[in-house]
């Protein structure tokens, strides 16, 4: 029986691709960054109108003044997704498979998101509003089950697994306070709601940063029966 082929019989080759890995991870890490400071610069630019505590953050896609910084932002995470996809394709394609799926579809989610925007009219509902709050109920539960599943059983992946508990308890806070909950008059939900959303959101980009700069140590641990 033939012995089956290790890494070390393609030493430059494996050099190549952990090398190539590694500048993938580079941009999957930045992308978080450039859309917490797009996010920032939103709410510091005047006269937007926007309250932190009870407006979301898709209300800065309809004010012409920060249109621009929450476009760049939700594509910045988009791109992240799609990097950091790539990247665990290279050196974890069998345990990395839900986590590149649900990460593909996060990216597809704030792509569409970033498209059509929310509803301007409280109370009135269109197609692109539609589109829009679906697009974001699957990047806000996508991220944190991609985070779960790629750390589930990897010590060395205990903060990822501890930011997508945090995530998906920011997620069921949130839902429970939004205004078409239930339960949100009893927890007095709409005076906060949007706090939790941008809470929330800022825990869907630690994941993300989390995933890609785990994309080094993974390539460090591959099996050494990978070609």
């Amino acid at each position: 029986m033939s012995a089956l082929p290790t890494s070390s019989a393609n030493p430059a080759r494996v050099a190549a691709r952990d090398s190539a890995t590694r500048i993938w991870a580079w941009p999957a890490a930045a992308g978080p960054a450039l859309a917490l400071a797009a996010m920032v610069h939103a709410h510091l630019t005047p006269g937007v109108g926007v309250s932190p505590l009870r407006g979301l953050i898709s209300d800065y896609a309809l004010n012409d003044a920060t249109r621009g910084a929450i476009l760049l932002g939700t594509l910045a995470l988009a791109m992240s997704c799609l990097w950091s996809t790539y990247g665990l394709a290279q050196i974890a394609p069998a345990r990395s498979a839900a986590t590149r799926v649900l990460l593909t579809f996060g990216a597809l989610g704030l792509v569409l998101a970033a498209i059509f925007p929310t509803d301007p009219t409280p109370g009135v509902t269109s197609m692109g509003g539609e589109i829009h709050r679906w697009s974001a109920a699957v990047v806000f539960t996508g991220l944190p089950c991609a985070a779960w599943m790629l750390a589930r059983g990897d010590d060395g992946l205990r903060r990822l697994r501890v930011a997508a508990v945090w995530s998906t308890g920011l997620l069921v806070a949130f839902l429970s306070a939004h205004p078409g909950s239930f339960v949100s008059d009893l927890v007095n939900g709409s005076a906060y709601y949007g706090l939790l959303q941008r809470l929330l959101l800022i825990s869907g980009m630690v994941i993300l940063f989390l995933v890609a700069t785990a994309i080094p140590r993974l390539t460090d641990t591959r099996s050494p029966s990978l070609p």
